[in-house]
């Protein structure tokens, strides 16, 4: 993943805001990275742009030697879909779906069609979350329950990166600690990470730590 002098400005009744301003910046498949700021800093916006969530208003961004500035909207949801995993602060599960056919979610999305559930048995496995609770609903989880959780579904399709908002946020130290270890092994076995976090201890797990103020990169 390569950034290039990429901005992007919110336009507002007060006006304009610009988020980003001229970033540059570049991501090594298998790189462990946290992304740290202040509030407000352009870190969220940062991690948009970085999941095609989101396009610059100048600049590019490369995934893979390809510009997203060159992808239709099909092509951009298919790069989402199946080669980028995010984890999220709040887990964003389905509550009225069980552990399997939340983490299978994003395989139906896929294929449309009925999916396999013993794959999501087997990712669910890898994030060491107990199979006695996978029939269960996520609101008979823990929040670390809950995360392992996100983070299977995140992984079910094989993604080549993971981006992770606050993934420990919402968790005691020793839950997030447990969480980290997990995301260490991931990237251990090839999968690139990056991590917004506001906890420098969070961030020590990473390899490189890319700090933001002001919608700027600074040392």
């Amino acid at each position: 993943m390569l950034f290039s002098d990429v901005a992007k400005v919110y336009p507002l009744p007060a006006g304009d805001v610009r988020a980003l301003d001229g970033v540059s910046f570049r991501v090594d498949r298998g790189e462990f990275i946290s992304i740290m700021g202040p509030s407000g800093s352009g870190k969220s916006t940062l991690l948009n742009l970085m999941g095609c969530l989101d396009t610059p208003t100048e600049g590019d961004i490369w995934i893979s030697g390809t510009r997203i500035r060159d992808m239709s909207d099909t092509e951009l949801t298919t790069l989402r879909r199946d080669r980028i995993g995010f984890i999220f602060q709040y887990f964003n599960l389905f509550p009225l779906l069980n552990i399997i056919e939340n983490v299978t979610f994003p395989m139906m999305l896929k294929s449309g069609r009925d999916v396999d559930p013993e794959r999501g048995k087997e990712v669910l496995r890898a994030v060491q979350l107990d199979e006695k609770l996978f029939t269960h609903t996520p609101t008979e989880l823990s929040g670390g329950q809950q995360q392992r959780v996100a983070i299977a579904r995140a992984l079910i399709n094989n993604p080549d990166i993971l981006l992770c908002d606050e993934p420990t946020g919402n968790l005691d130290s020793k839950t997030g600690a447990g969480i980290m270890e997990l995301m260490t092994e991931l990237n251990r076995n090839g999968t690139t990470v990056i991590m917004v976090t506001h906890d420098q201890n969070i961030a020590n797990y990473s390899r490189r730590t890319i700090r933001i103020s002001d919608g700027r990169i600074v040392p």
